[in-house]
């Protein structure tokens, strides 16, 4: 539980980065360096928060690839790559952050975003992933179950299934996974 919370935060909290941001650069009528500081010494707790969040977001996708396999698959086929099906949810909260227009607003916002993607189960997807050059595909086992793979492949991205055969892989929650192809 404690996991899927983390990685659900990880997932959600560029929502609050951008938030911060936009305000942030509302603020700029001195320079930007002056409204971080502003902001900064203004808002103690909010900053505090911020910076917390974003260590999640940032730590909890390294530690989880970092994570040593615990699950065997001889083969899988492979469906699809999902890495852009997630960029319309980024947009998404890339608008409402950008329109919320006090931090009660945001808070809502967030709050509401937290808890449909915690029971929804999507948590997995992070941006951070991508800049960690791993790439998520969905996946059919041999068993016939699809799953999400995260996956950090050497030769860029997995174009033929034969390319998932024999992959030791960390299972992030019932239907998701993650590991390295080398």
């Amino acid at each position: 539980m404690f996991k899927k919370l983390m990685l659900t935060i990880s997932a959600t909290w560029i929502y609050v980065i951008i938030y911060y941001l936009n305000r942030i650069l509302n603020l700029n009528s001195k320079g930007i360096y002056n409204a971080i500081i502003f902001y900064i010494l203004n808002s103690k707790i909010k900053f505090f928060i911020l910076i917390i969040g974003t260590l999640i977001m940032i730590i909890t996708p390294i530690y989880i690839t970092n994570k040593p396999a615990d699950e065997d698959f001889k083969k899988a086929k492979l469906i699809e790559l999902e890495d852009n099906s997630f960029v319309p949810s980024y947009l998404g909260y890339f608008f409402i952050s950008i329109n919320a227009d006090n931090y009660l607003t945001m808070i809502s916002f967030y709050l509401i975003i937290l808890v449909f993607m915690y029971f929804a189960g999507v948590e997995y997807f992070n941006p951070i992933f991508l800049l960690l050059h791993y790439h998520i595909y969905k996946v059919e086992s041999d068993n016939g179950v699809q799953f999400i793979l995260i996956l950090k492949y050497n030769q860029g991205v997995v174009r033929k299934s034969s390319s998932l055969n024999n992959l030791k892989l960390y299972r992030i929650n019932n239907l998701t996974y993650v590991g390295k192809k080398v």
